[in-house]
């Protein structure tokens, strides 16, 4: 698993496994640099995609519940991303062009598609207006859900993207 940025050459980025399973390692090539670590997940990573810049990285682990995207320069988590509640292997990951949206699909049969510049787009449990619960239910009341969907053959291998001058069209190839 390796996903370069090459768009801006100075921003060039590669993201490959770290020194666990559920990192990511990211490095410059053509400079001396030490790679840096993001733990990105409780298990394995599974799934990775670099926007454009090669400024946010989205990963999702091997469950496949949760995608969640991280700043290349500082590490910190930006955003969690919940494709659903049952575990899923994820086909593909993509950032729109100007990174408004990310559009994500599965063996479950759907292409999930988020906001990433207005979150606000995004849905949230209904529970997330009683108010702050406890620490295990927390996570999933706060979780943001995809803006919209649609579904494909379920276990067919997808891969989905934006249309290179817009971010609102979603197109996938489904594939045996």
């Amino acid at each position: 698993m390796c996903t370069p940025s090459l768009t801006i050459p100075e921003s060039c980025l590669n993201l490959t496994p770290g020194t666990t399973p559920r990192d990511l390692a990211s490095t410059k090539p053509g400079t001396s640099s030490a790679p840096f670590t993001i733990n990105a997940h409780q298990s394995d990573v599974a799934c990775v995609s670099l926007n454009q810049p090669g400024t946010v990285v989205a990963s999702a682990s091997q469950k496949g519940t949760l995608i969640r995207l991280f700043d290349t320069q500082s590490k910190e988590k930006l955003v969690e991303l919940r494709r659903g509640t049952d575990p899923a292997t994820l086909y593909c990951i993509n950032f729109s062009h100007d990174s408004s949206f990310l559009c994500a699909s599965s063996d479950k049969g759907t292409v999930h598609i988020f906001a990433l510049k207005d979150t606000r787009l995004n849905r949230r449990s209904a529970l997330a207006r009683v108010g702050k619960v406890g620490p295990m239910i927390g996570q999933y009341v706060d979780s943001q859900w995809s803006l919209a969907s649609f579904t494909v053959p379920a276990e067919s291998a997808c891969i989905c993207a934006f249309g290179r001058n817009t971010s609102k069209n979603v197109n996938s190839v489904i594939g045996e």
